[in-house]
């Protein structure tokens, strides 16, 4: 049996309930399996030191029995799904913080890419421009050996 409850005041700080002991009065809800859902007012105080004098109050009737039966598994449930969500949140962030890695090296070697087009180019304009000479210089030689001017 779990001992959960959760808090809330809806109340403004001057029209708070205050306890004998000083401390304010808070409405809880209570999570635990025999009181579901139910929900009571108690002292801030009194989740410290139970009972000595504090208040301590259900607001809502027993819940009904097929309450009890139904609500605690039906909040294991929920916690389970509550769990299996943030996994995947968290499964969700580590794959887009790949993705975005993965989106960073292709930008990197689509500008390698780029940058090895531009010095391609570069070398084809630069061959272009010498196979004429280098035809001039093997025609010449050709010329020269069969003229036999070796």
């Amino acid at each position: 049996m779990s001992q959960i409850s959760s808090s809330s005041t809806s109340q403004s700080p001057s029209a708070r309930k205050l306890c004998r002991c000083g401390g304010y009065i808070k409405t809880w809800t209570s999570w635990t399996d025999l009181n579901p859902g139910r929900r009571f007012e108690a002292c801030e105080m009194s989740r410290r030191s139970r009972g000595n004098g504090h208040h301590w109050e259900w607001l809502d009737a027993t819940t009904c029995a097929r309450g009890k039966e139904l609500i605690p598994g039906l909040l294991r449930r929920m916690r389970a799904m509550e769990e299996d969500l943030k996994l995947i949140e968290e499964q969700k962030k580590e794959v887009e913080d790949k993705l975005k890695m993965v989106e960073r090296e292709k930008k990197e070697l689509e500008y390698k890419v780029g940058e090895l087009g531009k010095q391609k180019r570069v070398l084809e304009e630069n061959r272009m421009g010498q196979r004429p000479r280098e035809n001039r210089i093997w025609g010449v030689s050709f010329l020269q050996w069969v003229l036999g001017f070796w």
